[in-house]
């Protein structure tokens, strides 16, 4: 675009926003690479390449239903006689597979199409441009015509020395505005949910990429594998800022890159500072462990996985290839953590894969289940202090009791914990009792207590205890003077005496002898916040 072409391309903007544009000569230069308009090859290639099987036989005249007029080419042709509205038809003069719609039937079709038209870039012979344009055409089949809007919405320039990409975007009031990306952002997905048929024209960009810069990324074998449906502007973008990508395409592990592009993220896997393979995967592999490593490659939780295996292992990746359809069902994206986990309990990787693998067979868990299953108890182990270098305590024969019995220490341990500073506050907390018409109010003196009349009242008082240990509430429970051991209701108060809450079976609420119990203990409490000279809120 020249200085004019672009001063067109911001006539929409507000006026500081396109005073802003024009001023800026980093924007000025990057549409310098761009063409103006739409041209007729763009258009040729939406109508031809785009609407693929979404084209139209229109048929405006009811009384001979076989004449039609095709929305590819515009030609006039002759439909079979059998027929109907919106029956699939191809068109003799183009091939073009579309809708027959008859005009009285149905007079407008509105269809939306985006699409990315890859190109060479102007003044710079190796540099590639896109853009990609949204389509809003209207088929009238009464009067067997066609309008349309072609507008772009995204620029892309790929240089060796930088890419860039700028969002043209527009709203209901024809108001305009640029805005500069990050990175190069794909918006088929995004615009394939709003109702638009995409097209992504990867099949242009593979033949353009010989003579350019990217002639040696592997982005034509990307492409091909993916069959067209990866992320080729993602790939750009990560290949510009990492050309190691070619390496890692060269060893066969295309798969592994789609899915790091489209989770965005490679979960750590390779280390982007190395500039060789050995480097990149942070293992010594030769010639002989390239098929092995992309039989490894169905997902990056395997293949972390078993690059992880291979430096804490004897195992090679030829023997790990073999274990295949173990390691993937052992991996997940937290394997590799449980593993270090047990390797700092003195356990080894090798042996703990054998260990998982015993365990499975006598209970049908699942290999990583096993596994987490395992690191917890090896965890609840350290925190008992118990001795790790003891087999038996290690590699319980069976783990699920052993974790039972580990977990129900841990409870007794956190219960005397809890009931020891319980008991530091049970003075202080004597000026709660109370009794009044037949119930009497009383703290809860343990974590035992208050598990019990969780269990009793059906509620979730249990899970007050740590808040009642460390005075942060008071639980006093209500009871009839005739049982006191039975669980009536539950209280809470807050730090400064005031009830928070009354609670009874199942949640319920108050009955007209607790709500008179409760006046009467209000009454109680303000006497002895009186006493203390504090206000009741």
């Amino acid at each position: 675009m020249n200085h004019k072409e672009i001063e067109q391309a911001v006539k929409g903007c507000f006026v500081s926003s396109k005073k802003r544009l024009l001023a800026d000569k980093d924007f000025l230069h990057f549409l310098h690479y761009f063409p103006a308009g739409v041209s007729d090859e763009v258009k040729r290639y939406f109508n031809q390449a785009v609407t693929g099987k979404e084209n139209f036989f229109m048929v405006p005249d009811r009384e001979d239903k076989q004449k039609a007029i095709c929305s590819r080419c515009g030609k006039n042709i002759i439909l079979p006689s059998d027929l109907r509205h919106k029956d699939r038809a191809v068109c003799p003069s183009c091939a073009a597979q579309g809708e027959v719609v008859h005009g009285w039937r149905r007079q407008f079709t509105n269809v939306q199409y985006y699409f990315t038209y890859y190109e060479r870039a102007l003044y710079d012979k190796e540099a590639i441009i896109a853009r990609s344009f949204a389509v809003y055409r209207c088929v009238d089949a009464k009067a067997g015509t066609i309008a349309e809007d072609i507008v772009p919405h995204e620029y892309y320039l790929m240089r060796k020395s930088g890419i860039e990409h700028w969002s043209h975007e527009s709203d209901c009031f024809e108001r305009d505005w640029w805005g500069k990306r990050r990175t190069l952002y794909n918006k088929d997905s995004v615009m394939r949910n709003s109702g638009y048929v995409v097209q992504n024209g990867q099949e242009r960009l593979a033949l353009l990429l010989a003579d350019s810069w990217l002639k040696y990324s592997q982005l034509d074998a990307y492409i091909r594998l993916t069959n067209g449906g990866g992320d080729a502007l993602g790939y750009i973008d990560f290949y510009h800022k990492h050309p190691q990508l070619e390496y890692l395409m060269k060893m066969g592990l295309w798969n592994i890159i789609d899915e790091g592009l489209r989770e965005q993220s490679f979960s750590n896997l390779f280390n982007w500072r190395g500039q060789t393979p050995q480097k990149l995967l942070g293992v010594q592999v030769n010639k002989n462990d390239i098929l092995a490593l992309s039989a490894l490659a169905t997902d990056i939780n395997t293949l972390k996985l078993s690059l992880y295996l291979k430096k804490n292992t004897r195992l090679s990746l030829a023997e790990l290839a073999c274990k295949r359809k173990e390691l993937e069902r052992l991996s997940n994206y937290d394997t590799c953590a449980h593993f270090e986990c047990l390797k700092k309990a003195g356990i080894s990787v090798e042996s703990a894969l054998n260990y998982i693998k015993k365990q499975n067979q006598e209970t049908s868990r699942g290999l990583h289940y096993v596994l987490i299953d395992w690191s917890d108890y090896v965890r609840d182990c350290q925190k008992l202090e118990l001795d790790m270098t003891d087999t038996a305590v290690a590699k319980p024969r069976d783990l699920q009791r052993a974790h039972h019995n580990v977990v129900a220490q841990l409870k007794i341990k956190a219960d005397e914990r809890l009931n020891k500073q319980i008991a530091k506050l049970r003075k202080k907390r004597e000026r709660y009792n109370f009794s009044d018409g037949g119930l009497m109010a009383k703290v809860a003196a343990s974590a035992e207590e208050l598990i019990a009349e969780g269990d009793a009242l059906h509620h979730c008082v249990g899970t007050y205890a740590d808040r009642h240990a460390k005075g942060q509430c008071t639980i006093v429970l209500i009871r009839k003077q005739s049982e006191p051991d039975k669980p009536y209701y539950t209280m809470e108060l807050s730090p400064r005496g005031v009830i928070v809450q009354v609670r009874g079976d199942h949640n319920c609420g108050m009955t007209k002898d607790v709500e008179a119990f409760v006046e009467a203990y209000k009454e109680y409490l303000r006497k002895l916040t009186k006493k203390r000279g504090a206000k009741v809120a």
